[in-house]
């Protein structure tokens, strides 16, 4: 094992450990704490044996390992995106929803103060 083994992996152990037992003790998100724990024991793998991502990509027909890990990163930064996104334009049609109940309830108050409900 290299230096950058020994520091990374002890890391990752603790990491995937915090997430286990937030997941042992029902806190949060199953499916998130779930993929969490994948993606942090994936990461732990690929970095005890490097030479699983260099078979893992000569599989799909890419010739460095580097470069599969790359392409997933890309695609998993995309698809985050979308996702942030979508939750944004959800969150952005809930604020317009109580802002216009708030509206058509100070109207059916008849306006009683001038300065809004927050003056």
């Amino acid at each position: 094992m290299n230096l950058f083994q020994w520091i990374t992996l002890p890391i990752l152990f603790c990491i995937l450990a915090v997430e286990l037992i937030g997941l042992a003790r029902k806190r949060g998100a199953k499916g998130s704490r779930l993929l969490r724990c994948a993606i942090v024991t994936a990461a732990a793998v690929a970095i005890a044996r490097p030479d699983l991502p260099q078979l893992a990509a000569s599989f799909v027909g890419i010739h460095r390992g580097a470069d599969l890990v790359l392409y997933l990163f890309m695609l998993a930064a995309v698809g985050v995106a979308f996702y942030f996104y979508s939750r944004y334009v959800l969150l952005q049609r809930q604020i317009t929803e109580v802002v216009r109940h708030l509206a058509i309830a100070e109207a059916q108050r008849g306006g009683e103060t001038s300065q809004g409900i927050y003056g």
